[in-house]
């Protein structure tokens, strides 16, 4: 009889095993591939896609072996680091992602700092000396695993923590101090049992658990069936289960999370494109919920980390041949990768990447003219705006393009709005469960968020421009208005977004279209060369 195959792969230094994308996922595939490469990655395993299908299979209970395989990562991720899952010295706390064979960003969950209590909380301030970072890490924790594990609306917790930011006068909880974030956390807890009676779980393998399971939940939730219905994704088994040690953005000065690109995914320029912000974890980039630093001040502030991160990005790039998406974090200085994929692109950054990858000879023509099969080159546009309008407002642009239609507050009036005009979908932050508003838009403005947020992500993919963090906007959803610096406007006025500058325009501007004429005729050559080489 065959063996049966593998249902847990381990990754981290020295190992070099590698793990298929279609059995453990694509996040798990290019972690143990990175980490053979000796590239930084916080040490973990996976949970193959297998365990997923017999969830859903088995009337969505655990199967058996489960709370075993996860005993066996945990010990392995123990014996990595020195630390001890539950201690009250020196304890590990770990993440829990998911991982699907198909890229999906956003759609499915991710649950930080798992193994948090009151007595590992007590040893996380003994090991760092830095209360503040242990009650920042904790207050987190108990939203992320509440909002995820035990479905709290995130408004529950969103109003404690703008209460305190209002108190203390500062713009974001970065500027939070430790008494603040002890309170918030402290309102946190009294949230589970008045919310649906459950309490937080103080047993710490409970909760990696509870993690475990929700992350499979998460393969069938409303965002995933969507995200897969409108990217035509058939036949996909489920999502993998990618636990790794924890490292923290949030630790201090020389800490932060953030994303980069290795390729400009909207222009397709071959430049390292970075989004960065101080004291963050992981999610508060993805979400789009927290602006960020400028790519030359993170360069300046953390010089060694932004080489690695370079380095980095080039290596991978030369590994898959494909622009890389990556997800990282510098603890103290020092760089981790967390995630890398090949990331979605513009259909003009498309186009470009592809002639580009060829002439460095990084893939075959016939490789690049696969990769452009699904998009219509021909309908590819370089648009400019041409007023001597002045601009309402001036946002960072996430996506090309220029796109005129009426201002929508609600994935739900986008929809509508949509039947009859050309719609702009205007939000305080996108997140992926604005996605179904997203498509039927033609393009997205926000208050806050960075371009390289899942919500940003999946716009870009989908051809639709987008303008992130227009500080100068205000949105009153009580009147159905967007205020901008002199100028009211409110829903059902149009706007025009000008992705190129970042510039928002009142009513619907004159734009020039223009073709990129040599990329389009560089793949015409290669195909006309193919027709006749096939003949």
């Amino acid at each position: 009889m065959p063996d049966k195959p593998p249902r847990i792969v381990f990754f981290g230094p020295d190992i070099k095993t590698e793990a298929a994308s279609d059995d453990f996922g694509n996040k798990a595939s290019v972690l143990t591939r990175m980490s053979a490469l000796g590239i930084p990655v916080p040490p973990g395993f996976a949970l193959s896609v297998d365990i997923c299908e017999e969830y859903f299979q088995n009337d969505q209970v655990l199967p058996d072996d489960v709370p075993e395989l996860l005993r066996q990562g945990l010990a392995f991720i123990e014996r990595s680091t020195g630390s001890r899952y539950g201690a009250d010295r020196r304890p590990l706390l770990v993440s829990a992602r998911s991982g699907a064979p198909v890229s999906m960003p956003g759609a499915m969950e991710t649950i930080l700092n798992i193994g948090l209590n009151r007595k590992t909380l007590r040893g996380l301030v003994a090991q760092t000396g830095n209360p503040k970072f242990a009650w920042d890490s904790y207050r987190r924790f108990l939203e992320n695993f509440g909002t995820v594990v035990f479905s709290h609306d995130p408004e529950l917790y969103r109003k404690i923590e703008r209460s305190a930011m209002k108190n203390e006068q500062v713009p974001d909880d970065a500027g939070l101090d430790f008494a603040a974030l002890r309170t918030i956390a402290e309102q946190y807890e009294q949230l589970y049992p008045r919310t649906n009676g459950k309490r937080l779980p103080d047993d710490v393998f409970s909760q990696l658990e509870l993690a475990a399971t929700a992350i499979l939940e998460s393969w069938n939730n409303p965002r995933a069936k969507m995200f897969r219905k409108m990217n035509l994704i058939s036949g996909a088994r489920g999502t993998g289960v990618t636990v790794q040690a924890m490292v923290f953005g949030n630790l201090g000065s020389l800490s932060g999370a953030g994303v980069a690109f290795s390729r400009n995914p909207w222009t397709g320029a071959n430049e390292l494109l970075v989004d960065f912000k101080f004291g963050a974890q992981g999610e508060d980039i993805v979400s789009g919920l927290m602006g960020v630093v400028s790519q030359e001040e993170f360069a300046a502030r953390i010089p060694l980390a932004a080489r690695e991160l370079s380095d980095a990005a080039k290596r991978l790039e030369s590994l898959y041949h494909d622009m890389q998406d990556i997800e990282f974090t510098v603890q103290e200085g020092k760089l981790f990768i967390l995630q890398g994929r090949s990331g979605k692109r513009a259909p003009l950054a498309a186009l470009k990447i592809a002639v580009d990858l060829v002439q460095e000879k990084k893939i075959t023509q016939d490789e690049a003219l696969g990769r452009l099969r699904d998009i219509d080159t021909g309908a590819i546009t370089v648009q400019t705006v041409m007023t001597s309008e002045l601009p309402l407002a001036t946002g960072i642009s996430a996506s090309m393009g220029v796109a005129s239609g009426k201002v929508a507050l609600t994935t739900e009036h986008a929809i509508e709005f949509a039947k009859n005009s050309p719609v702009i979908l205007v939000r305080e932050t996108a997140t992926p469960d604005d996605i179904q508003g997203i498509g039927a838009s033609g393009g997205i403005l926000t208050v806050r968020g960075a371009r390289t947020s899942h919500a940003a992500v999946v716009a870009r993919q989908m051809g639709k421009v987008c303008i992130v963090s227009c500080g100068e906007l205000k949105i009153d959803p009580a009147r159905r208005a967007c205020i901008f610096p002199g100028r009211e406007l409110f829903e059902g006025d149009y706007i025009t977004l000008d992705g190129r500058s970042g510039k928002i325009y009142a009513g619907i501007v004159p734009v020039v279209v223009e073709n990129p004429t040599e990329l389009i005729e560089q793949l015409r050559q290669w195909s006309s060369d193919k027709l006749t080489f096939d003949q």
